[in-house]
C-alpha cells in the first residue's frame, strides 16, 4: 500500500483531485445550490464611470489639454463571487498617447480588469483627445518688495542669484499671456540687507494674477534685498591747506573719484551739495599719490568711499608778474562816490607763484583783483586786495592794499547854458590822476582753489 501512495503518478492524481475541490469550495455559493441553478456559475454587471487614464505621452514637448469622455461606463462578465470581491478602482481603462503629436485624436480604449473578470462591452469605446505643443521662452525676473522697512531706512534694487532669467514653458495658446515672472519678498520693519533668500517664481498674467499650470526653470532662485540707510552722491570740493616746501608748486591734481554716496538721515541729506575735502599740502614733497580719508560727521552715518586716492605732480615753482590789472570796487553804498588814491593809476601790479606751465597759459583777463569796500562811508581807508587766482596759483607779492577815498556823491545844478554843473564847482576833468570808480556786482572770489 506504502509503495503504491508513494507512485509520482499517484501523488499527481491526488494533488488534482485536492485542486479541484479546492476551487469549488471558494466558488460554492449557497445561493444558488438549488438543483435548477447549479449551471449558472457567471453574470454579467455594468460598471459606471471608470475613469480613463491617458500614458505614454512626451511631455517636454506636447501637453494635453483636453479629453472626452473622462469616465465610461463598462459592461463585465464573471462570476458572483469574483464580482463581488472586485471593486471600482480595480478596473482600468487607459489610453495610449505614445504615438500622437499636437492635433486632435481618437483613441480606442485600453481594458485591465481584476482577475478572473472579462469585459463585454465598452460605452463608448473610444476617446478623442486634445494634444499640444509646449513652446518655452525666456525672461527677466522681477522682485517685488512686501512692507516697509524700519522708520529711515531704504530698500535697494533687489539682486537675483544665479542670474536673473528664467525659462517659462507653456502651450503655445497660453505663453502670450504671460507678462512678467517673478516673486515677492517681505520686508516689514527691516533694518539690515535680506541675504540668501529663497524664493519660488510664478509666471503672471497682465492683471497679476497667476498662471496656475507655467513650468519655470529655474523654479526657485536666491535673492538679496540690500535695505540701507537713505543715500544721496554729492560732488567732492577739494580745498588746498597749508604750504608747500619753499620753491614747489602742485603742477596737476588728479582724484581717483570725484563723487561719493552719502548715508544718514533725509534731512541731513537734503542740506547737503557737496563733501568738501582738505588737501594738505605741508605733506606733500614730491610727485605721487596721497590717501586723503573721508570723515562721515554727524549725523551723516557714512561716506563711501571712506578715503580717496590723489595723483599729485610737483614741480619747482616759477614766478610771473602781470602789471595793470584793473581794481574792482565792491559793496559800495547808493549815493557815494569811490576814488583809487594809491596806487595812483588806479591798477595793480600782481606776481604769482606757481609750476611753469600753469604760469604759461595765464592771461591777465584770468585774475580778478577786488577791494570790497562794504558798508564804508565818506572817509579815507587802506584796504587789503582780494586776489581771485586759479587753482594751483598763489600771490608771491606785488601790490596788496589800496587807499580809497569814499565822498558822497555831489549833486547838480542846470547852468544857463543848459549844462549841468557840479555845486562844488568841479568838472569832470579835474582830478589829475585820481581814479573815480563806480561798483559793479560783488563776486564772490576766492583764493584758494
Amino acid at each position: 500500500m506504502d509503495k503504491w501512495l508513494n507512485h509520482p503518478t499517484v501523488a499527481k492524481l491526488v494533488a488534482l483531485a485536492l485542486g479541484i475541490l479546492m476551487w469549488a469550495v471558494v466558488h460554492f455559493d449557497p445561493d444558488d445550490a438549488s438543483p435548477n441553478n447549479v449551471a449558472s456559475l457567471y453574470e454579467t454587471k455594468v460598471i459606471e464611470g471608470v475613469v480613463v487614464q491617458p500614458y505614454g505621452l512626451d511631455e517636454r514637448n506636447y501637453v494635453l489639454i483636453g479629453m472626452e469622455p473622462l469616465k465610461v461606463n463598462l459592461t463585465v462578465r464573471g462570476t458572483k463571487s469574483d464580482l463581488r470581491i472586485a471593486q471600482t478602482k480595480d478596473y482600468r481603462l487607459r489610453v495610449d498617447l505614445r504615438t500622437v503629436g499636437e492635433g486632435q485624436h481618437t483613441l480606442q480604449l485600453e481594458e485591465n480588469l481584476p482577475r478572473g473578470i472579462t469585459s463585454v462591452s465598452l460605452s463608448p469605446s473610444s476617446v478623442t483627445v486634445s494634444i499640444e505643443a509646449l513652446q518655452t521662452k525666456e525672461f527677466e525676473v522681477a522682485i517685488q518688495t512686501k512692507g516697509s522697512t524700519a522708520k529711515g531706512y531704504k530698500v535697494g534694487t533687489p539682486i537675483v542669484k544665479p542670474s536673473n532669467r528664467v525659462h517659462v514653458t507653456l502651450p503655445k495658446s497660453q505663453l502670450a499671456d504671460v507678462a512678467s515672472v517673478g516673486a515677492t519678498v517681505e520686508i516689514a520693519g527691516e533694518k539690515e540687507t535680506i541675504k540668501s533668500k529663497r524664493v519660488k517664481l510664478s509666471a503672471f498674467d497682465k492683471n497679476g494674477q497667476p498662471i496656475e499650470n507655467a513650468v519655470i526653470d529655474p523654479a526657485v532662485l536666491e535673492v538679496e534685498v540690500p535695505i540701507t540707510n537713505p543715500f544721496k552722491t554729492v560732488p567732492l570740493q577739494f580745498k588746498l591747506v597749508g604750504q608747500m616746501s619753499a620753491g614747489l608748486s602742485v603742477a596737476s591734481f588728479k582724484p581717483d573719484v570725484e563723487q561719493v554716496t552719502v548715508y544718514g538721515p533725509q534731512d541731513a541729506l537734503d542740506a547737503i551739495e557737496f563733501i568738501e575735502v582738505d588737501v594738505p599740502l605741508t605733506e606733500v614733497r614730491n610727485s605721487g599719490k596721497i590717501t586723503v580719508p573721508l570723515e562721515a560727521v554727524a549725523p551723516i552715518i557714512e561716506i563711501s568711499p571712506q578715503k580717496i586716492d590723489i595723483n599729485i605732480e610737483v614741480l619747482l615753482s616759477t614766478t610771473r608778474t602781470l602789471e595793470g590789472l584793473p581794481i574792482e570796487l565792491s559793496g559800495l553804498g547808493e549815493g557815494l562816490v569811490a576814488t583809487i588814491l594809491d596806487p595812483v593809476t588806479g591798477k595793480a601790479d600782481i606776481r604769482i607763484q606757481g609750476a611753469p606751465q600753469i604760469l604759461d597759459r595765464l592771461r591777465p583777463g584770468d585774475v580778478d583783483v577786488i577791494a570790497d569796500v562794504s558798508g564804508r562811508g565818506p572817509g579815507t581807508y587802506t584796504l587789503p586786495l582780494i586776489v581771485s587766482l586759479e587753482r594751483f596759483m598763489e600771490q608771491a607779492g606785488g601790490t596788496k592794499s589800496i587807499t580809497v577815498e569814499i565822498k558822497e556823491e555831489p549833486s547838480t545844478e542846470t547852468s544857463a547854458g543848459g549844462e549841468e554843473t557840479p555845486v562844488d564847482g568841479t568838472t569832470e576833468e579835474q582830478g589829475g590822476n585820481d581814479q573815480e570808480t563806480n561798483v559793479t556786482p560783488e563776486p564772490t572770489p576766492s583764493s584758494q582753489p
